[in-house]
């Protein structure tokens, strides 16, 4: 991992635990630290971190997620010698390290403050959802992070629902960001999300970039602006 602390922080400044995306199987902190400096220069302590790549044979959503949670108990340990909290953190994560924010959040004994997320994966219940993710290619990076393979013309392993943050969700106030014209995780997943969570009435904000794909056209400056503006607004707000 990667850690940044800001000068004069306390125990009361945010804590933001952040995950790269990668299809679960490629990538990593490095591909996000543009990120992590935006974090980092408005005052939010931040660790950026690698986790095990799916495959196969022994790495799986609950493999990463144990890194996940590996990471967090480093930084708890050093808390101290660190001056920073021992709770109450902010997870955040882009695409697939979203779908690894959220579901840990949504499964972790620890205290999360609050999640910022973009464009991440979070439903895998449906035959039409898996349907779909064979048809853009996706299905051995999802058969690699549940540990099971699928054929939508017989029955779906219980594990596409227990990996899927969907039907984990917990009250925890979470902002969420995704292009409109994603054509790797589809626009209708952050809608989903955003209706569960309003049915429940969990603190949440969708902010949908018209006609983004996948990478949110965060290379337009003013798209970066507003959205990294956002995530810091969110962070400042709940995350403390």
């Amino acid at each position: 991992m990667d850690i940044k602390l800001p000068a004069n922080r306390t125990s009361e400044t945010p804590f933001v635990l952040l995950i790269h995306g990668g299809a679960w199987t490629m990538a990593n902190k490095e591909n996000i630290e543009d990120f992590m400096d935006t974090l980092y220069t408005n005052g939010i302590s931040v660790a950026s971190i690698n986790h095990r790549y799916a495959n196969n044979e022994n790495v799986h959503y609950l493999e990463m997620l144990a890194d996940v949670d590996a990471a967090l108990n480093y930084c708890i340990s050093k808390a101290n010698e660190w001056k920073i909290r021992k709770n109450n953190f902010v997870m955040a994560g882009v695409s697939s390290g979203a779908h690894l924010a959220l579901l840990y959040s949504y499964t972790t004994d620890k205290k999360i403050n609050a999640i910022t997320e973009f464009c991440g994966p979070v439903d895998f219940t449906t035959k039409e959802i898996l349907g779909y993710i064979q048809s853009a290619g996706l299905k051995e990076v999802l058969v690699k992070m549940t540990g099971k393979d699928y054929d939508i013309s017989k029955e779906i392993d219980p594990v596409f629902a227990t990996s899927s943050p969907i039907t984990q969700v917990k009250d925890i106030p979470i902002l969420i960001v995704h292009g409109t014209a994603d054509p790797v995780v589809p626009f209708i997943q952050s809608q989903s999300l955003a209706k569960t969570l309003e049915d429940k009435n969990i603190k949440h904000k969708l902010i949908p970039i018209e006609g983004a794909d996948h990478d949110l056209n965060l290379k337009d400056s003013s798209i970066r602006k507003m959205v990294y503006s956002e995530v810091v607004n969110w962070i400042n707000q709940y995350g403390h």
